[in-house]
């Protein structure tokens, strides 16, 4: 029978049953979580017992005198004297709990069932008995960072992962998951799981499992936090509709050359006029790639292509090449200049660290323009990286 049941039963409160198991009156059967939290379960006995110690405690026999008696039915003579002593004393009530006590002999030994009995007789309309509970104020304090000390343990390898993860995604426009990384931050979480388990178990090595548990749970704090920013490390799209919509920190937002080649408006669609007069929007055979990765170092590939129309191409061709020779006259930003023809593209290049098309293994910083005067295809390129930051550059995986 679970302490609500038993409050009911015996018209006791919450806090005076436990008071009770902790003065080891009475001891019921129980469960521990992983916090400390007991859940009891009470026998008949148990409610017994209960209801016997309200009886004594209503005609003041102290804890320790019931304690007493429960230990030793001899010292009831003793304490029953006292108790009759104490109450012929008491102002409040003392006529009539002296006038029941004087009715039972001291020569007579009793358990504190026979006690409980023979007063209950005559106790029903006596005032019930305000337990005063002792509050050692040290020992609550010490239980409750107890308390907080272990849900800190077992939940913060989840909070702490959560909280990265979160920051991740809002940190990337396009975030991108990364499946091995998210198992391997659940498994991390396996010690706090498994700490919810065997708290409501009732296994025989329980409190010792737990306290293993929670040393892993400790382990496991750094472990899922380091963990947890691989789970969203970079941030990519291939929708041409988010064309030039980057990461606040890719530092294409603040290369002039890119913001002067990269068309601020691509003609990758248009409106087409339909039987009933209205327009359908109808995408060209455009292609778009955008990755950008921040670690210890960053990269990123900026990648656009589409047709154009004779006119339009021949004029973006004319600009774009424009917009290099300025920047090879000028040395902005100390570029180096290479034209290769590479399959059926015309390539103009401002470049540092590795050759173009040469396998990057060292920082690199490329912006390329490619045409195609077969089919008035051009493609732009933006592609860039610290030392160490990056893999190969996007612009040698395409079919040139």
């Amino acid at each position: 029978m679970k302490i609500k049941a038993v409050c009911e039963l015996t018209g006791l409160t919450d806090r005076t049953i436990r008071y009770y198991i902790e003065e080891k009156l009475i001891s019921p059967l129980y469960t521990e979580n992983y916090l400390g939290r007991k859940t009891y379960s009470f026998s008949e006995k148990d409610i017994k017992d209960l209801n016997d110690i309200a009886v004594l405690r209503k005609f003041d026999f102290t804890l320790e005198e019931i304690k007493s008696v429960i230990n030793d039915a001899e010292a009831s003579k003793e304490i029953l004297s006292n108790v009759k002593d104490r109450t012929a004393q008491t102002v409040l009530d003392g006529q009539n709990k002296l006038f029941v006590l004087s009715q039972i002999s001291t020569e007579k030994t009793y358990t504190v069932a026979e006690l409980a009995e023979a007063l209950s007789k005559v106790s029903l309309d006596m005032p019930e008995h305000k337990e005063t509970i002792k509050t050692n104020i040290l020992k609550t304090v010490l239980s409750v960072l107890k308390t907080i000390i272990i849900f800190a343990v077992v939940w913060l390898p989840i909070a702490l992962s959560i909280f990265v993860v979160t920051i991740s995604i809002n940190d990337y426009h396009y975030p991108v998951f990364e499946p091995i990384m998210i198992g391997l931050t659940i498994t991390s979480f396996l010690p706090s799981i498994t700490v919810l388990i065997v708290s409501k178990t009732k296994l025989k090595w329980k409190k010792i499992a737990l306290r293993i548990l929670l040393v892993f749970c400790i382990l496991s704090i750094p472990v899922s936090f380091f963990m947890s920013f691989g789970i969203v490390s970079k941030s990519q799209t291939t929708d041409i509709r988010n064309y030039r919509d980057f990461d606040a920190d890719c530092l294409a937002n603040r290369n002039v050359v890119f913001q002067e080649l990269f068309p601020n408006w691509p003609q990758y669609f248009e409106n087409v006029k339909q039987a009933d007069g209205s327009y359908k929007t109808v995408y060209l055979d455009s292609h778009y790639y955008y990755h950008y990765h921040e670690g210890f170092d960053y990269t990123y590939d900026i990648y656009a292509e589409w047709p154009l129309s004779e006119d339009e191409y021949a004029k973006e061709v004319k600009r774009a090449t424009a917009v290099f020779t300025k920047n090879v006259e000028n040395q902005t930003y100390n570029y180096k200049f290479a034209e290769i023809i590479k399959g059926d593209y015309n390539c103009l290049i401002l470049y540092s660290g590795n050759a173009p098309f040469a396998k990057a293994t060292d920082n690199y910083d490329y912006i390329i323009f490619a045409y195609n005067d077969e089919n008035n295809t051009v493609r732009y390129i933006c592609c860039d990286s610290l030392e160490n930051g990056a893999g190969q550059p996007y612009y040698l995986e395409l079919d040139w």
